[in-house]
């Protein structure tokens, strides 16, 4: 083998190298899909219904939070109701509790009308 053959040989083999470390690494220390789905929670605007992603970070602030379109703090955590035949066919429905909302009558699901509560519980044959 002349020289030149050699050095690009080893040049090759170092490149190969670093770059199966630096994937190892990242794919190590990376952002995660499931720790990154863990960290997502789905908010409801209170006025307008509609649902947003947001990512919990260590200074989550408390609720209401804003909503990014209107800029009004109407943002709350909602429970999914599964009760209903057409709350299952939509793969359930987000309730605002009227606990977080300050109202003292219990949260009724718009959708199928069942009672929702924080933890909503599934019905019994949709249990894991």
């Amino acid at each position: 083998m002349d020289e030149s053959l050699k050095r690009n040989l080893v040049i090759t083999v170092t490149v190969l190298c670093v770059g199966v470390c630096g994937y190892y690494v990242w794919s190590t220390f990376g952002q995660d899909k499931v720790a990154d789905s863990v960290n997502t929670i789905v908010l409801k605007c209170a006025e307008s219904g509609e649902e947003f992603e947001v990512r919990l970070t260590a200074d989550f602030p408390p609720y209401p939070h804003e909503n990014p379109k209107t800029h009004a703090q109407t943002l709350y955590p909602a429970e999914v109701c599964y009760w209903g035949e057409e709350c299952r066919k939509r793969g359930g429905t987000r309730v605002i509790l009227n606990s977080l909302l300050g109202k003292e009558e219990p949260t009724y699901c718009p959708v199928c009308g069942h009672i929702v509560r924080p933890r909503n519980p599934r019905p019994p044959d949709l249990e894991r």
